[in-house]
């Protein structure tokens, strides 16, 4: 395998827009890997579409490497990392979900057991009986729950 920089097979001309859309491709992505570093966000890209952006140009890779053009190479890598760069912190920010909405979930059901808890210390209620056996904190958490 013989990769040019300039393809012999094509004009100049086209060798020229092959070089202008690397230096574009390679300025479109920097600006959107940069905010997704200082942010840590990308809320806003879709799962599907990063996976189809990444099997897209390895495909192209492929054909880049068996037409020997270095020019498609070298963007459709451009394009692979910047996208792998995102998808690194889209599954960062999923998990993260994953952990907030597990804590939710916990914090929901330590809510309702309370809750249930509180509504049986309302039943039982008769004078200071309730209180015998239990310590000083949870005497005041009781007090206070009864009182509200």
């Amino acid at each position: 395998m013989k990769f040019e920089i300039l393809d012999d097979k094509v004009s100049l001309t086209t060798n020229i827009f092959l070089i202008i859309a690397n230096i574009i491709n390679l300025t479109y992505n920097i600006p959107q890997v940069v905010k997704t570093y200082k942010t840590k966000s990308t809320g806003d890209f879709s799962e599907t579409f990063l996976v189809m952006r990444i099997l897209g140009n390895a495909i192209w890779i492929g054909y880049s490497i068996e037409i020997n053009s270095m020019l498609m190479l070298i963007n459709n890598l451009v394009v692979i990392f910047s996208t792998m760069f995102l998808g690194y912190y889209k599954i960062l920010e999923i998990i993260k979900k994953r952990k907030v909405n597990a804590q939710l979930d916990f914090v929901n059901s330590e809510t309702n057991n309370n809750q249930e808890n509180d509504d049986d210390i309302n039943d039982n209620y008769d004078g200071n009986n309730y209180k015998k056996g239990m310590s000083e904190k949870d005497k005041l958490l009781t007090e206070i729950t009864v009182s509200l």
